[in-house]
């Protein structure tokens, strides 16, 4: 009781009370200051021409860096706040590092995680933003670590799979897309003056659908069916709108068919006969 009276011991206190609170708040500076530095290099600032690819790769990365600094700050504070309780750090590394290679023995699966996520990073397979599928879950990525990747799906459910369990990806927001139409028109119908109207409906959605790169173009008659010839649009589109532009197409040449008075095509059953539509009279 005498020691905790003397001026001595509270110095020492206040000392080491302000070391403590040195070490807790210079971390968490250290920690936003290389937090906006991150930002800074890798988000592009509003209104600068950053491509596509390139936006999405810098938000991965930022984000693996975030999450690496963070714990290694997290560790070296750790280490420090040990230290001026006069403990011995040395032998707790030392410990860590034989519980590290005991659990990665026995941790095959957690080590396949880890070299799996570290490939797709480095060759970039995909990035933050990008709509993948990964074996029947498909959806938007929304974070990517060496462990998981985080994809939320169109219903909004969040699906968190292992990066040892990726096999095969389908990534549909790299380059282009390809929209393609096929347009059946019947035997009868005057294929040249058809050509000419899916011209002009090409020509229309070019001009008028921004999310059209190139194209739309006619890619000419692609299969002869019983009853009907059918004729192919092609047209190369941003990532995940070609249904917006073969909605567009379709709709146009609806209008311009049923302008020009083309029939539409004969049905025929199984035995590739005509069939006979039959309209009952109301009574």
């Amino acid at each position: 009781m005498e020691q905790l009276l003397t001026s001595d011991f509270w110095l020492g206190m206040a000392i080491k009370i302000i070391r403590l609170a040195v070490i807790v708040i210079g971390g968490s500076l250290v920690l936003r200051f290389t937090n906006l530095l991150i930002e800074q290099f890798f988000i592009p600032k509003p209104g600068s021409k950053t491509i596509y690819l390139e936006e999405q790769r810098a938000r991965t990365l930022s984000g693996l860096l975030h999450s690496v600094i963070r714990y290694t700050i997290y560790f070296i504070v750790i280490v420090m706040l040990l230290q001026e309780f006069k403990i011995d750090t040395t032998s707790i590394v030392a410990g860590a590092g034989i519980i590290g290679l005991a659990l990665g023995v026995g941790a095959q699966s957690l080590i396949k995680d880890f070299v799996t996520g570290f490939f797709i990073i480095l060759e970039d397979q995909y990035g933050v933003g990008d709509y993948i599928v990964i074996s029947d879950m498909a959806g938007t990525v929304e974070e990517i670590g060496f462990r998981v990747t985080r994809l939320r799906d169109g219903n909004g459910i969040l699906h968190i799979v292992p990066n040892g369990s990726i096999t095969k990806v389908s990534n549909y927001t790299r380059g282009h897309m390809q929209a393609i139409v096929n347009v059946p028109v019947p035997y009868e119908a005057d294929i040249e003056q058809v050509f000419i109207l899916l011209n002009e409906v090409c020509d229309t959605i070019g001009q008028t659908v921004p999310e059209v790169i190139d194209g739309p173009s006619v890619l000419g008659v692609v299969d002869l069916k019983p009853g009907e010839i059918v004729i192919r649009i092609i047209a190369k589109t941003v990532p995940l709108q070609q249904v917006k532009v073969e909605t567009a197409l379709r709709r146009l040449i609806k209008e311009k068919f049923t302008e020009a008075k083309i029939p539409p095509p004969q049905l025929f059953n199984q035995a590739g006969l005509p069939e006979i539509r039959v309209s009952k009279a109301g009574g």
